[in-house]
């Protein structure tokens, strides 16, 4: 008999009572379980430290790439001092825009997800421990040497992007763009694994009577994530291939002269890019609807409507990935569509953003640390987003393409719709992980140097 808050005593049939346990079994499950000593820490496989190896890794990244960011300003205030040479200047742009897309901004939310999880759903861990182990051990290490080709001027040059035919044999003869090519390819399958990890954790371990109706908008977020990820990602493993491919024996995949179509790379590699904006956006939403609330100490205003914008996004966002090839030449056919995708997706980003402002607005919001970041992270996402409705606008993007206008959009959706909620859900979640609390008066400083310097 089924209760009036929908909970069901007979799914506790499916778990063992203690009478029923093999002798011996809590013992084992002691032992399995107990703090790692020394060196056992290199081989834990339960999230609570493969997700901070997870974190911690994701942020070194962010730290190195920071200051990769500081040299390319430098040297942008201060060019006739050639701070980098043209060529290093080029490795170093292009390992910017990679480490924080692909080492940082999705690592750090599938991080956030293998940590937050199993606590969430009341389940002791992941379904597939080693896995999650996996995934985390092919990015780490995988991440750090592909990092280190920078160091002895091996480091990709041909820009985050890497379009043909500027990285093609003949234009990049050397073996710099296959550190990229092999190394985005292997970092891109670790993902596929943690998402897999996820999808089948949030089905298949939540507690009891949590229907999906009632679990945390967290997990809903990490669900639609994943998915979206198993679907994108092969996409850029596809392209890598291929342009490796033709590197390494001559098939013309790419190459115009030789029948290959250079644009088949940017319809691959954006087919992949453009979801990978709402792959990065969707666990940090779910992160803010969270936060929001406690917050502003109120229930979240919409919980369903919050769900389907967050499915709505993923499926509206495998739609609009041609937007940034309005200046290639598509007949206006395909780049209307793109452009009204484009325009469409906003509408559920929109009711997500409606939705903590209504929330705040009925609360009394606590202007503590999670709570600064939290409103830092809406202002700088909507502008970040009022400028991308902008460039979905088939004229105005012929004339912003590829110009500082693109730069600003990138960085303010990307900061304000990712980094400021990543970092409320540091403060926020630090008790869980630290016995040490960490102190709001440099917080507050850290939020307003992030914020006006934004």
């Amino acid at each position: 008999m089924r209760s009036e808050t929908g909970f069901d005593p007979a799914l506790y049939d499916r778990f063992p009572t203690k009478g029923r346990r093999p002798k011996g079994e809590e013992e084992e499950l002691r032992r399995i379980w107990c703090k790692p000593k020394g060196w056992e820490y290199l081989f834990a496989v339960n999230n609570n430290y493969i997700g901070i190896y997870y974190l911690g890794t994701a942020f070194l990244f962010f730290l190195m790439a920071g200051v990769l960011a500081l040299l390319m300003r430098a040297q942008l205030a201060a060019p006739m001092l050639e701070i980098l040479p043209q060529g290093t200047y080029n490795q170093v742009f292009t390992m910017h825009g990679t480490v924080m897309m692909f080492l940082f901004a999705v690592p750090a939310v599938e991080a956030a997800g293998v940590l937050l999880l199993p606590q969430m759903l009341a389940a002791r861990d992941l379904p597939f421990p080693r896995l999650s182990a996996y995934a985390f051990w092919a990015y780490a290490v995988g991440g750090l040497c592909f990092f280190a080709s920078i160091f002895v001027g091996l480091a990709p040059d041909g820009g985050w992007f890497m379009y043909p035919p500027l990285t093609s044999k003949a234009y990049s003869p050397g073996i710099n763009t296959d550190f990229w090519l092999l190394g985005i390819g292997f970092i891109e399958i670790s993902a596929i694994a943690g998402a897999i990890e996820i999808i089948v954790g949030v089905l298949r371990t939540r507690a009891p009577g949590m229907r999906l109706d009632r679990m945390p908008i967290f997990a809903w977020a990490m669900l639609v994530f994943a998915v979206m990820i198993v679907i994108a990602f092969p996409s850029i493993i596809l392209g890598t291939l291929l342009l490796e491919i033709e590197r390494a024996f001559g098939w013309p995949f790419f190459d115009a002269t030789r029948g290959g179509d250079p644009l088949l790379w940017q319809h691959l590699f954006w087919f992949f890019g453009h979801p990978e904006v709402y792959i990065i956006f969707l666990p940090a939403a779910g992160m803010m609807s969270m936060i929001v609330a406690t917050v502003a100490g109120e229930r979240l205003v919409g919980y369903r409507l919050i769900v389907l914008a967050m499915i709505a996004t993923g499926f509206i966002s495998f739609g609009v990935w041609a937007h940034h090839m309005f200046t290639t030449g598509m007949p206006p056919m395909t780049t209307g569509f793109f452009s009204a995708a484009s325009m469409a997706v906003s509408v559920p980003a929109g009711i997500q953003v409606f939705s903590w402002i209504a929330t705040l607005a009925i609360g009394k919001p606590k202007f503590n640390a999670p709570g600064l970041f939290v409103m830092g992270s809406i202002v700088i996402f909507v502008t970040g987003g009022l400028t991308g409705v902008m460039v979905a606008m088939v004229p105005f993007d012929w004339q912003a393409h590829d110009s500082y206008f693109i730069v600003a959009h990138l960085h303010y959706v990307l900061i304000g719709g990712m980094v400021f909620p990543l970092f409320a859900a540091f403060y926020y979640w630090i008790p869980m992980v630290s016995k040490r609390a960490l102190s709001e008066r440099l917080a507050k400083w850290v939020f307003g140097l992030m914020f006006l310097g934004m």
